[in-house]
């Protein structure tokens, strides 16, 4: 579903800068032709304003489309992978130290408690991969 969002966005935004482009040129087509007749260049100006203020809506719109869709702008920030790998390496060490220490140690009394913990943590570690960028 994100990845139809993403792709429909990502469409809009082609449109809307295309929409741009073709505004630009009927812009210097209007000041190319300033000078022969006065009414057709204000006409083709008006419309190349009409059409940059329609590819700008279109941009923000795609934009808050993406946004509402879930799919985020940007890249990750810089706390996201060290604490992902720390996750990951702490539910490893975790398990490594329960079968280690005959299930005595890292908190006694738990029992099968520390395997939850261990996996846990591996397992939300993993589940950042996913929204890693």
């Amino acid at each position: 579903m994100k990845k139809k969002a993403a792709a429909k966005a990502d469409a809009e935004d082609a449109e809307a800068s295309r929409d741009s482009r073709e505004a630009a040129q009927l812009s210097a087509q209007a000041k190319d032709e300033r000078s022969s007749d006065s009414s057709d260049a204000k006409t083709l100006a008006a419309q190349a304003k009409q059409k940059k203020a329609e590819a700008k809506a279109e941009a923000k719109q795609a934009r808050a489309d993406r946004r509402a869709a879930g799919i985020a702008d940007g890249p990750n920030p810089s706390w996201w992978v060290p604490t992902m790998c720390a996750l990951m390496i702490v539910g490893l060490f975790w398990l490594v130290t329960y079968y280690l220490s005959s299930e005595k140690y890292p908190i006694p009394g738990i029992g099968l408690g520390n395997m939850a913990i261990g996996f846990g943590l591996i397992l939300v570690g993993f589940a950042m991969t996913t929204r890693w960028r």
